[in-house]
């Protein structure tokens, strides 16, 4: 196995990473197909904000021989709208690859203290060991919605809590 480190997504890389999303939400998160219908249609939102303002954003991509295996997207440097790897390869650290470097690239130039998410349930465990901490009440919407965060002053490393 391959990996190439994150690196930019481009417009040309939209129809694998829509393939990995809507892979990934129909596997991990939807329980229904009409659920998956709604993230799917959700993510796509995100998808269009950054077309539309990719300066705004941090959207990186990972490839494993060759083949799109996870994606992230942070809107303006703060606000992480989307992280998805792709079944095969989802346990195999291309998530943490992808948000520690995401967290590298927003620090710097966020203009908020942290950076916010709302995670689907099955994924809560994730961003606690990387360490993100509860930031309100979860709702009810398809997949889960549960709000964390993650301190730009954290002192630990991405990935070094709950080893």
């Amino acid at each position: 196995m391959t990996l190439t480190p994150p690196t930019d997504v481009v417009p040309a890389d939209l129809p694998a990473v829509r393939a990995v999303i809507a892979a990934a939400i129909r596997t991990s998160v939807a329980r229904s197909e009409e659920e998956a219908l709604f993230l799917v249609s959700d993510v796509e939102e995100s998808l269009t904000a950054w077309q539309a303002h990719p300066e705004h954003c941090v959207h990186l991509k990972c490839r494993v021989d060759g083949q799109l295996a996870g994606v992230i997207l942070v809107k303006d440097h703060w606000n992480l709208t989307n992280l998805f790897v792709a079944p095969p390869y989802q346990g195999s650290g291309i998530g943490r690859l992808l948000l520690t470097q995401a967290i590298a690239r927003c620090r710097p130039v966020s203009p908020r203290p942290a950076l916010l998410v709302h995670s689907s349930t099955v994924a809560v465990g994730f961003y606690r060991r990387m360490g993100f901490v509860p930031n309100g009440e979860p709702r009810d919407r398809p997949g889960g919605c549960v709000p964390l965060r993650y301190d730009w002053h954290a002192a630990v490393t991405p990935g070094d809590r709950g080893r």
